[in-house]
């Protein structure tokens, strides 16, 4: 698959990090709600209205003591659940192009399984059972986005989703389970595996065994998303990296596995004779790296890139 059929932003990436040496950047300040009076950054505890006996602790930035006409972003952090880290890396981002930033924490002390994250909690695979929908750990983004909506008083009726690597997978299986979301655009970098659109392999490495309703996917698939990969992501020898028969099928790496996944889903797309909404785009030289690629994400949302 020849890289000239995609996107490369070579020139974006020239023109926005000339654009980030100019953000600038406040101290961090732990509180229990967000005070939106102060611009800079904070840390609120969402407990989802009484419903989560141990609250997920949340960062947020605003640029401005005013933020209620800003956009916002929601960031999903890694398997190493470095929400401060990953929230640390997009901050420049954040004020480059003036919009509120809020990441969740899921911890492995309060979320200790991995599929508990990315997977939503939608399924077990050591019980290899399905949850409860009120368990789902998608569950939990729509309401957080009200609750900042609330707290800041925002005039916004919908949000921009991003995620790196595990985040990635969060974002991209989101969009097939909770099809009633508020996204305005959503990005998933170099994500480590996928659920494919295909009915010949089996849940969760494809959608045999998913009962998940072809509609779910005409609903994913009308949404604007950019699946961002790092042409240097084809390290196998990484601790964190994934490997399984099942997800080797869908590639021996990465940057490869990321094309397998957009042109399953085009394909589908086809199949299913449904608008098909979604840009691959390669960063160039980029390896496994969050700093890269949140900043190609941001500019995506932001800039008008043809």
């Amino acid at each position: 698959m020849s890289p000239s059929n995609f996107r490369t932003l070579t020139r974006t990436s020239f023109v926005l990090l000339m654009v980030l040496q100019l953000a600038t950047i406040s101290k961090l300040s732990a509180q229990r709600e967000v005070d939106a009076s102060v611009s800079g950054k904070q840390t609120f505890l969402f407990d989802n209205g009484g419903k989560l006996s141990r609250p997920i602790k949340v960062y947020y930035y605003s640029p401005t003591a005013n933020p209620k006409d800003l956009p916002i972003v929601i960031l999903m952090h890694g398997a190493h659940r470095n929400a401060k880290a990953n929230f640390a890396e997009a901050l420049d981002a954040a004020a480059a192009f003036n919009c509120v930033l809020i990441a969740p924490e899921f911890t492995k002390e309060a979320y200790p399984e991995g599929d508990m994250y990315t997977f939503g909690n939608v399924y077990n695979r050591k019980g290899k059972q399905f949850n409860p929908k009120e368990a789902w750990t998608f569950e939990l983004i729509e309401p957080l986005f009200d609750e900042v909506v609330k707290q800041i008083k925002s005039t916004s009726s919908g949000y921009y989703i991003y995620g790196h690597s595990a985040g990635g997978q969060f974002v991209s299986r989101f969009l097939m389970y909770e099809t009633t979301n508020r996204i305005i655009k959503a990005a998933a970098a170099n994500p480590g595996w996928y659920t494919m659109p295909t009915n010949d392999v089996d849940f969760p490495y494809g959608l045999s065994k998913s009962s998940l309703p072809t509609s779910n996917l005409n609903a994913m698939y009308a949404k604007k998303m950019f699946l961002l990969l790092g042409t240097a992501d084809t390290l196998r020898e990484e601790e964190d990296f994934y490997k399984t028969a099942q997800a080797d099928a869908e590639g021996m790496t990465r940057f490869a596995r990321g094309q397998n996944f957009f042109q399953q889903s085009k394909t589908k797309a086809i199949e299913l004779k449904t608008p098909f909404n979604w840009t691959e785009v390669f960063v160039p030289d980029a390896g496994h790296s969050n700093t890269r690629m949140c900043r190609f994400a941001f500019s995506l949302f932001f800039m008008d890139i043809k």
